[in-house]
């Protein structure tokens, strides 16, 4: 189990107080039996851990990469020479074939997913030489840049993603990377050049109407072309579905009347499109990792 590949990668164990074991603050193993994949992404161990202040988890080389994601106070991730500040709503990827280490003054609680599979390197590679060589994917605020929709139902924290089916993470890991590497991309600008002049209406139309009730059937409706298409285009040049880019146009809008206005949470979430405040913060917090009431502070 890879748990106790972990354990047995720690360096220098940490002191723990209180009849508390390592393993409390190690993923577990995923549950099913991974062996039966040899071409997808495969999850090997998930969790969500809140860590000690004060403690330090040093590991020599594992062979996995990892996805790291804060979601209360700030923490240090090193791994090999270099170390990444760490606060909430950060993100890391990395290869823990580096020996890395995770430190906390205060205490800080993250998702962590450690994968595998013929498809992690090439991606991995891609994202790091996007991202000028660097050898980590790091992203210091990845709830502001849209990506966070196709990562959310791999989090602990934000699903099952310990239950999910071997098929549904590839499929889900194959989304995310596809749009970080479009996001981390330096032509990521000039990409729309090769978009088809009716996706480019279509995307307009959106930025323009996003608190609008706008479906599929609209769309089909107002340029005469089969939704099933504008969803299949769009998706393909956009990395993301119409539907999805609407829900994250409205949650960019939100957060930025949180932050400059005074308007009460129900009236900012009908502002933006959605007439159920229950409806707005479930969108919301999906995007964000975080309640309106919380980004607000």
């Amino acid at each position: 189990m890879f748990t106790r590949t972990l354990v047995h990668a720690i360096t220098e164990m940490p002191k723990l107080l209180g009849g508390a074991v390592i393993t409390q603050y190690l993923p577990k193993s995923y549950s099913k039996d991974p062996s039966a994949s040899s071409t997808l992404f495969t999850p090997l161990a998930l969790g969500h851990i809140s860590q000690p202040a004060g403690m330090r988890l040093s590991f020599g080389p594992v062979p996995a990469y990892c996805i790291f994601y804060v979601t209360k106070n700030t923490g240090v991730i090193t791994s090999g020479a270099q170390s990444y500040e760490m606060p909430q709503s950060s993100l890391l990827i990395f290869d823990c074939s580096v020996p890395f280490s995770f430190v906390t003054d205060k205490g800080f609680e993250y998702d962590i997913i450690y994968y595998t599979g013929p498809q992690s390197t090439w991606f991995y590679d891609l994202l790091t030489v996007n991202l000028n060589n660097t050898s980590v994917f790091h992203l210091p605020s990845f709830a502001s840049t849209g990506l966070s929709s196709s990562l959310r139902p791999l989090l602990p924290s934000g699903g099952q993603s310990h239950e999910i089916g071997l098929l549904a993470f590839h499929r889900y890991m194959t989304d995310f990377f596809t749009e970080a590497a479009d996001y981390s991309s330096p032509t990521h600008e000039e990409s729309e050049d090769v978009v088809p002049d009716y996706l480019r209406v279509v995307k307009e139309y959106i930025d323009n109407n996003f608190y609008k009730n706008i479906t599929l059937n609209e769309l089909e409706s107002l340029f005469f072309i089969n939704r099933y298409k504008v969803c299949k285009d769009f998706t393909t040049y956009y990395f993301i579905s119409p539907i999805q880019y609407l829900h994250r146009t409205r949650i960019k809008k939100a957060q930025l009347l949180l932050k400059e206005t005074t308007l009460k949470i129900h009236e900012i979430g009908y502002q933006v499109g959605y007439e159920s405040t229950t409806q707005f913060i479930n969108h919301f917090k999906k995007h964000t990792g975080k309640t309106p009431a919380v980004y607000r502070g």
